[in-house]
């Protein structure tokens, strides 16, 4: 089907984009008259079902409590406000090619958390672009679609108030955009084909653990690049040294204590997934 896609857009400009309404125009009209075939529609539902909740599509209603709805479910593409707790989404835009299908990328999340709930935060982000991979991906094809290397506009979202402390494998100047309900730190990278870069972002959050009685609970919200394929993130979370782990949600891939406890997740982000701790300080 891509190479159908991209073949058509060597025809000229916008009729990938006019065969895709074609297409969807017909996938919906056969759904509809297809209503006694239930073994049809089952599978249409359960294609769509999975599209959204791994945010291939977004839903949007001129109805504002169907609006709600959908953004309750998690489907409407919104970011959520990271004002009460810990946040990452990390968003690519591609500078001037196709290339993204063929990039790889692995998320890392390091966070040490004090005594007073205050964050010592890390993020890192590989990239790895295959030419194994690249060469079987009918978008990367410099004649028609752009120049081989990846360019890409990254930013990365965290909590109101972080504050950026250092950087490493950034070759351009990163700024921070402070909006009310996001803080991020906005750069260039740069991955030539048949390569990989790595960059990392350290920076300190507010004290935004909650209390509950003799209890902290740490949340943290990764939320996912709407219309990318699922990536895989390691979080590494470190207690205040003293405290005692009650309760992790998910299950945690690995638990121990150096000086201080140190807690480890391992998730395939096809979705936006949390990570809650619940510790006695």
């Amino acid at each position: 089907f891509r190479d159908l896609v991209y073949d058509i857009r060597t025809r000229g400009e916008n009729q990938h984009k006019l065969f895709l309404g074609d297409l969807y125009r017909q996938i919906f009209s056969q759904w509809q008259t297809m209503g006694s075939s239930q073994e049809v529609s089952t599978r249409i539902l359960g294609v769509l079902l999975q599209a959204v909740q791994e945010k291939h599509v977004m839903l949007y209603f001129r109805d504002d409590r169907m609006n709600q709805i959908v953004d309750t479910l998690g489907w409407s593409g919104r970011q959520v406000p990271a004002t009460d707790h810990d946040y990452l989404m990390i968003a690519d835009a591609n500078l001037g090619n196709k290339s993204n299908r063929s990039i790889i990328r692995q998320l890392t999340y390091d966070v040490a958390i004090d005594a007073s709930g205050q964050f010592d935060s890390r993020a890192t982000i590989d990239y790895d672009y295959p030419s194994s991979l690249a060469e079987q991906d009918p978008a990367v094809d410099p004649e028609y679609h752009g120049p081989l290397d990846y360019r890409s506009l990254l930013q990365v979202f965290t909590p109101v108030g972080s504050l950026l402390r250092d950087t490493e494998g950034t070759t351009f100047d990163v700024e921070t955009v402070e909006d009310p309900l996001h803080y991020a730190f906005v750069t260039q990278v740069d991955v030539d084909y048949n390569s990989g870069e790595r960059v990392q972002f350290s920076y300190t959050n507010l004290a935004l653990i909650q209390s509950l009685g003799d209890y902290r609970h740490y949340r943290l919200l990764l939320q996912k690049q709407p219309g990318t394929p699922t990536e895989l993130v390691s979080v590494q979370v470190s207690l205040p040294p003293g405290a005692t782990v009650v309760q992790t949600q998910p299950e945690a891939a690995a638990s121990y204590d150096l000086d201080r406890p140190i807690v480890e997740f391992r998730i395939e982000l096809a979705g936006d997934r949390s990570v809650d701790i619940l510790y006695s300080p």
